[in-house]
C-alpha cells in the first residue's frame, strides 16, 4: 500500500465511523404494530363489531338487551370504540359504558354470554390467541360499568 493511501485511510476512518453512527441514530426504530394493526385495522373492527352485535341481538341469553335498538348504530359505535381501545386512529366520543348500559339490568351471565360470542367471532375472523387475549384484557374492566348488581 502506498503511504498516501494509508494516510487517507487514517484520516477518513474516524469520519466514516462518525457518519455511520449518525446515520444509524437518525433512523427511528420501527414502531411495533398496534393491536389495531395486528387485528386487521378498520375493516376488521367493522367486521368484528357487526358480527358480534348481530349475534348478540339474536342469542337467547342476550337478545332482550337489544330489543328496540338501532343495531347499525350500535355496531358502528362499537367499531369506533374497538378502534380506539386497540391503538387505532379513532377517538371514541360516545357515551360511557356506564351510561349506555344503565337501567338495562344486564346480568353477569348475559355479559359472559356476549364474551363467548365475541370469542367465537374472533376465532372465525382468524384472530390469533395473543390478539384475542389482549383485546379481552382491554374490554374486561368494562364489566363493572355494564353489569348491574
Amino acid at each position: 500500500m502506498r503511504p498516501v493511501d494509508r494516510n487517507v485511510r487514517i484520516l477518513l476512518a474516524p469520519r466514516l465511523g462518525a457518519a455511520l453512527l449518525a446515520a444509524l441514530v437518525a433512523v427511528p426504530a420501527a414502531a411495533a404494530p398496534t393491536l389495531y394493526d395486528r387485528l386487521g385495522g378498520e375493516p376488521a373492527m367493522t367486521r368484528i363489531a357487526r358480527a358480534l352485535i348481530e349475534r348478540t341481538a339474536t342469542f337467547h341469553q342476550t337478545a332482550r338487551s337489544f330489543a328496540d335498538t338501532d343495531l347499525d348504530q350500535i355496531s358502528t359505535s362499537l367499531a369506533v370504540q374497538l378502534c380506539d381501545l386497540t391503538g387505532g386512529p379513532c377517538t371514541y366520543a360516545g357515551d360511557s359504558m356506564r351510561d349506555v348500559h344503565a337501567g338495562h339490568g344486564i346480568t353477569q351471565s348475559e355479559l359472559y354470554g356476549m364474551v363467548e360470542l365475541l370469542e367465537d367471532v374472533l376465532r372465525e375472523q382468524g384472530i390469533g390467541l395473543r390478539e384475542k387475549n389482549e383485546l379481552l384484557a382491554l374490554l374486561a374492566p368494562m364489566k363493572r360499568d355494564v353489569v348491574e348488581r
